[in-house]
C-alpha cells in the first residue's frame, strides 16, 4: 500500500494485516556530487515501490523522508518520525543507500535502518536491471522476515 488515497481506504479496513512502515530516505544536495544524488535516489524509489508491490497487504510504503546531505539533525527528525509512525505501524524500516546514514546511525535507529547499495543502473538493458533489482529486493525481504519472526 502506498501514500495514496484508495491505500489509505483499503488499509482502513485491514490494519490487522499491515504491520510496517516503510519509508525511503532519500538525501538532496545541488553541488558536484548531484547527479550521483539523484541516480541513487531513483534507485532506491525503484526498489521501494518493488518492495512494495512484492508485500502488498502488508507494508504501507510512505513518502521518502529527503533531507539535506550530511545533515546532523536528520536522525533528530527520523527518531520523531518513529516515535509518530509506531503509533500505528508495529514495524518501522527505513530504507537508505546513504553512506552517512549508515556510517553515523544512532542506536535509538539500528533496528530500523536498511541500508542497501546503490547500483548504477544508467547504461544497463532493462533484464539485467529488473535481475539486480529483484535481488536487492530480496535481501531487504529477508531482513523483513527476521524482525516479523522475532
Amino acid at each position: 500500500m502506498k501514500w495514496i488515497l484508495t491505500d489509505v481506504d483499503a488499509y482502513n479496513q485491514s490494519k490487522e494485516y499491515v504491520d510496517t512502515a516503510i519509508i525511503p530516505l532519500i538525501p538532496i544536495a545541488a553541488n558536484p556530487e548531484f547527479k550521483v544524488i539523484v541516480q541513487k535516489g531513483e534507485f532506491l524509489s525503484l526498489l521501494v515501490n518493488e518492495l512494495e508491490r512484492q508485500l502488498k497487504g502488508r507494508v504501507f510504503l510512505f513518502p521518502p523522508y529527503s533531507y539535506v546531505k550530511n545533515s546532523e539533525n536528520v536522525f533528530e527528525n527520523l527518531i520523531e518520525w518513529k516515535n509518530e509512525i509506531k503509533k500505528e505501524f508495529k514495524h518501522i524500516f527505513f530504507i537508505t543507500n546513504d553512506e552517512y546514514i549508515k556510517s553515523n546511525k544512532t542506536d535509538e535507529l539500528s533496528d530500523e535502518l536498511i541500508w542497501t547499495p546503490t547500483v548504477p543502473m544508467e547504461n544497463m538493458d532493462d533484464s539485467l536491471k529488473r535481475k539486480l533489482l529483484a535481488d536487492q529486493v530480496e535481501q531487504i525481504i529477508k531482513k523483513l522476515l527476521q524482525s516479523w519472526n522475532n
